[in-house]
């Protein structure tokens, strides 16, 4: 199990992570969402121990990561740009992560490589930032650790990499209970991967929670409006606008679907149907929410 308590870090004594909480478990996927600046990178290079915590504590089993070998043996980092030895070839990248990682599995590389395709003769120099992610996972993966840490692997990856990444992903995590944190700003990916959800803004987590329950405490609404004006704010019903045509408006609202309904009928709302809605409108209506955390 991954733990973090209370977990903040500083640069130049400005806070950039503050006071995080979180606990992810073997066999968990767990998204960390948030735009450009919420403190999403620092937090992960804090969990795979390239950081150390300025306040709290990071552990895994029990054993802080920080200046600990044999635990951060347990975990796989992949960065969101890759800095590998451009004069290697990828052969030459297995080799060196073998000595290194005494777990790492060349046949496992290989097995994942039939699908991936990548040539073990090619120089890093010449691959393509998709390749490079493409490489950077498979290594990853092959290192035979217990968790694994990844900051926007679906970068670079077309349509259908970024398929048989989730497939590959879901089946190690299903195989050996991988324990896998993610952070990435494709919401679908997230969506389609994630068991579980911490959203993070200004350096803090603003929610954070089950997928199926963030996805459960919002909703999105067709309906006629019989009143002149839709109420934003009323008796604890939180509505915001998206789309009005005469007296026909798409709407969203955050909180318990059935009290909703009742509310929203009381108000006036007529003709009334549930629409579907995704993780990135949910996403749009947290960041931008002032009471994000109480879904």
């Amino acid at each position: 199990m991954i733990k973090v308590e209370k977990a903040g870090k500083a640069y130049n004594k400005v806070m950039v992570m503050k006071s995080i909480d979180m606990v992810v478990d073997r066999g968990e996927i767990h998204g960390i969402v948030g735009p450009n600046g919420a403190g999403k990178t620092t937090l992960l290079k804090c969990l795979a121990g390239i950081y150390r915590t300025d306040e709290g504590r990071i552990s895994y089993d029990g054993k802080e990561i920080y200046d600990m070998p044999e635990v951060k043996q347990k975990v796989a980092y992949v960065s969101d740009s890759q800095e590998f030895i451009s004069i290697y070839s990828v052969s030459g990248i297995i080799k060196l992560y073998q000595n290194f990682y005494g777990n790492f599995s060349v046949e496992k590389f290989d097995e994942l490589n039939e699908k991936f395709q990548l040539n073990k003769k090619k120089t890093i120099g010449n691959l393509s930032k998709g390749q490079k992610m493409k490489l950077a996972f498979m290594l990853a993966v092959a290192q035979g650790s217990e968790y694994l840490i990844m900051d926007e692997p679906e970068s670079g990856l077309d349509v259908e990499s970024q398929q048989l990444f989730r497939n590959i992903l879901i089946d190690e995590v299903d195989k050996r209970q991988l324990g896998v944190v993610v952070s990435s700003h494709n919401l679908t990916g997230i969506e389609k991967l994630c068991d579980s959800l911490s959203i993070m803004k200004e350096g803090k987590v603003i929610w954070q929670g089950e997928l199926d329950k963030l996805m459960e405490g919002a909703q999105k609404w067709q309906a006629v409006w019989s009143n002149p004006q839709m109420p934003e704010e009323a008796s604890g019903l939180q509505i915001r606008v998206c789309g009005q045509i005469g007296k026909l408006m798409e709407f969203y609202t955050l909180g318990d679907r059935e009290e909703n309904i009742e509310l929203l009928r009381e108000y006036g709302a007529e003709e009334l149907e549930g629409r579907q809605i995704t993780l990135e409108e949910i996403y749009c209506l947290m960041k931008n929410h002032k009471g994000g955390d109480g879904i």
